[in-house]
């Protein structure tokens, strides 16, 4: 009798960790789904966001990358416990992952350069209401789109998800626009960023606030 309870709870053993083993196999078909659908959105915004998911920027103090989605009802942030799941908490997944995305935008986005009265190019501009405009800054491409115009060094201004600014790093003339970056930065459903940031060969860093605080 002792015998076959042995057995018997055995069995109920072995059954037990395939019913654990297939529920495994279930999550990670559905985390695998999952990444297949999205379309991921490295996010640039407000610190005071507070989202989930989020890494500091060099320099910045008002600023956040975040970790995002888009999915039929728009851009969604991921909550911590999805992240995990899909991503395994890697930060570096994800910003490759979500940066082929942008490498696509950015490759359909037609620069725009404004002029002064002198016809002297003063800044670009990207305008674009796809939520992975953004992020392209953070591209090594980016910079290229600029550089026989407006030198190596960029600084950029992201008052909202729809518009990026870019000037010279070399011919700073933020402070004739800073007001009405300002008024665009408040007045966004979306806002971005209040600060500046730089762009160069050893990447990306946030060199002020054109907000003064």
């Amino acid at each position: 009798m002792t015998h076959f309870r042995i057995i018997g709870i055995f069995l109920v053993y072995l059954f037990c960790v395939f019913v654990s083993y297939a529920d495994d196999q279930i999550d990670n078909k559905d985390a695998h789904f999952a990444v297949k659908k999205q379309k991921y959105v490295l996010l640039i915004e407000p610190r005071g966001m507070r989202s989930a998911v989020s890494m500091i920027i060099p320099g910045a103090r008002n600023t956040v990358y975040s970790a995002g989605y888009e999915g039929s009802l728009g851009v969604s942030h991921y909550k911590a416990e999805e992240f995990r799941r899909i991503f395994k908490s890697d930060w570096k997944q994800f910003r490759e992952r979500a940066l082929k995305d942008s490498a696509k935008h950015l490759k359909r986005l037609k620069p725009v350069m404004v002029r002064n009265s002198d016809n002297i190019i003063e800044y670009g501009l990207i305008q674009s209401e796809d939520p992975l405009t953004a992020s392209t800054i953070l591209l090594p491409q980016f910079r290229e789109k600029f550089k026989d115009v407006l030198g190596s060094e960029l600084l950029v201004l992201i008052p909202n998800r729809s518009t990026i600014l870019v000037f010279s790093g070399s011919v700073n003339n933020l402070n004739q626009y800073k007001e009405t970056v300002i008024k665009m930065y408040k007045d966004s459903i979306y806002p971005v960023s209040r600060e500046i940031f730089r762009l160069n060969g050893t990447g990306i860093r946030v060199i002020g606030d054109y907000m003064g605080k």
